[in-house]
């Protein structure tokens, strides 16, 4: 990743606000340091692929199990809507 040209001293804006030679100087190896770890930790594509498809296999076992309370939530909201109306018909003929 490029992000724009290295300054050996600091900019007029820079300058301006009081950074020394000194200062810039730890500035820019500072910033130096975290483009090589930028660069250290970017990930392959290997591993990007890898990543996505455990991602992809947490994301349906979860939408299994979803489903599954799903449809067990209906099957007792069935029966109880069930039981309810033999209760209501068991008492009208009584």
């Amino acid at each position: 990743m490029q992000t724009g040209q290295h300054h050996h001293e600091p900019t007029k804006g820079w300058r301006e606000a009081g950074v020394s030679r000194e200062e810039w100087t730890r500035l820019e190896s500072l910033l130096e340091l975290v483009r090589q770890e930028h660069k250290r930790m970017e990930l392959s594509p290997e591993r990007r692929e890898w990543i996505r498809e455990r991602v992809m296999e947490r994301f349906e076992r979860n939408e299994r199990r979803r489903r599954r309370w799903r449809a067990v939530a209906i099957g007792a909201g069935a029966l109880l809507v069930a039981w309810w109306v033999a209760a209501r018909v068991a008492r009208s003929q009584a």
